[in-house]
């Protein structure tokens, strides 16, 4: 029969504590990690774009001659290697702005053609006028 230390049973309860501590993930402070993988969505659109982009320019400043593969793949190993580090770089500004311009307006805040109708009508007898007859029935 095995016999257990204090020793042992504060190892064990270590390790596992560390073990513990290593599955919580602490949040990083900027987004993202350094992984490829976290990379990858913004080098196949960095480079989608900026190789659509050169070949259309390309087209329009050269036409299509003889040396518009080499020209074209010359301005876009150019670009794209600008482009990848600027997106990756304002990627966190840029999703800090999509989420502030994506906020749910409150109903409220909302204008709708009820509304308007109901400030009218408040409008028109607080200051004693009447409300001219309808040409139309008007649905509520």
């Amino acid at each position: 029969m095995q016999q257990s230390s204090a020793y042992s049973l504060a190892g064990a309860f270590a390790q596992s504590n560390a073990v513990v501590q290593a599955q919580v993930r602490q949040p990083r402070a900027v987004a993202g990690s350094r992984s490829l993988a976290s990379m990858l969505p913004t080098i196949l659109t960095t480079g989608l774009l900026s190789l659509v982009t050169t070949a259309v320019l390309r087209l329009m400043w050269m036409g299509y001659r003889h040396d518009f593969m080499a020209a074209w793949m010359e301005a876009w190993l150019t670009v794209w290697p600008i482009a990848f580090p600027a997106a990756y770089i304002s990627k966190p500004l840029v999703n800090k702005l999509a989420r502030m311009l994506s906020k749910p307006v409150s109903s409220e805040a909302l204008l709708s053609a009820s509304g308007i109708m109901q400030a009218s009508e408040e409008a028109t007898a607080k200051s004693g006028l009447k409300r001219k007859p309808a040409l139309l029935p008007v649905h509520r």
